[in-house]
């Protein structure tokens, strides 16, 4: 009986062993696709934080580093170092929060958080700051770049300068910018990486709280309406010294809000009407790319801050 009882833990212990194999394995491959498609490098951490809620942290972090060590040694140190210090801490905060079983509106915010101050960790570490960037010689090496390009293809030098300007334009815009940017992608990445965590733990036979999908993401009112608010201010203090960088950036995100709020009723009457995915993927994708379509999601946003469209059903 005994025994009977050691041959099972045994088949367990197996089979515990080649699930972390196969996880050890897909991280390389995936990290190998990773390098002609950087897109897929959004799913890596997913795998690690599924396994970590079934078989522990202190295995799945030791497996972990174990591939980020392996990485660097195929590729570059520097391609280890940079996925473990932006996936590491989410892992962390990921388990954490979903085993101490806390809100979904926390997770989903911690680990935005997380991607958020790796983000910046990770550029500090190579030196880029605020003062490199906005550097006089980062923008000439820049623009010397693009000069040299022009040259090469034979452009007038009339061409040259204008191509220039523009570049220098854009640049200090992204810069400006940039905030905003890495608030947005920090946001989007928590919501893709936890959406993917919950739908892969609910195939496995276990259900754990998630957050709402696509078509019933429904923006707090109060933080449209307070960020308008402080705009509001800002306008009637006539942007005092400093803050229009502010303003730039805080309504650059209120836009996407209420774009994503737009995009969401849009998604929830193409399911109701049993539009197909592709089709649907299709669509999200073309909004994206044209700003016309963005202006109509971000007008259905707004509105729908008054109407709850998805309520009434019209």
């Amino acid at each position: 009986m005994v025994k009977y009882v050691g041959g099972v833990d045994s088949l367990e212990d197996k089979k515990n062993y080649g699930d972390l194999l196969m996880l050890a394995i897909k991280s390389i491959l995936l990290a190998l696709c990773g390098v002609v498609f950087p897109f897929l490098y959004i799913f890596f951490p997913s795998m690690y934080i599924v396994e970590s809620i079934k078989e522990g942290i202190l295995k799945i972090m030791g497996i972990f580093i174990g591939v980020c060590v392996l990485l660097g040694a195929i590729f570059n140190p520097i391609d280890g170092f940079v996925v473990f210090t932006i996936f590491g801490p989410l892992i962390l905060v990921f388990h954490y929060m979903i085993t101490s079983r806390r809100s979904r509106t926390h997770i989903f915010i911690a680990g935005a958080i997380s991607f958020f101050a790796s983000v910046i960790v990770l550029l500090v570490s190579f030196g880029i700051n605020s003062e490199v960037l906005n550097s006089k010689k980062t923008l000439e090496g820049l623009i010397n770049i693009y000069t040299n390009i022009g040259s090469e293809v034979g452009l007038a030098d009339t061409e040259i300068f204008d191509i220039t300007s523009r570049v220098s334009n854009l640049y200090y815009t992204f810069l400006q910018m940039a905030p905003s940017y890495l608030i947005i992608s920090s946001l989007v990445f928590s919501y893709i990486v936890y959406i993917s965590v919950v739908r892969t733990m609910f195939a496995k036979g276990r259900i754990i709280i998630g957050p709402p999908s696509l078509e019933f993401i429904k923006i707090p009112k109060e933080v449209i309406f307070l960020g308008f608010a402080t705009i509001g201010v800002l306008y009637l203090l006539k942007f005092p010294q400093g803050t229009e960088i502010i303003y730039k950036n805080l309504l650059f995100i209120l836009l996407f809000l209420l774009f994503v709020e737009g995009l969401a009723i849009i998604k929830f009457f193409m399911t109701s009407m049993k539009v197909s995915r592709f089709l649907q993927t299709i669509i999200i994708i073309v909004s994206l790319t044209f700003p016309f379509l963005q202006m109509l999601f971000i007008f259905l946003g707004a509105v729908d801050l008054f109407i709850d469209f998805r309520k009434i059903g019209v």
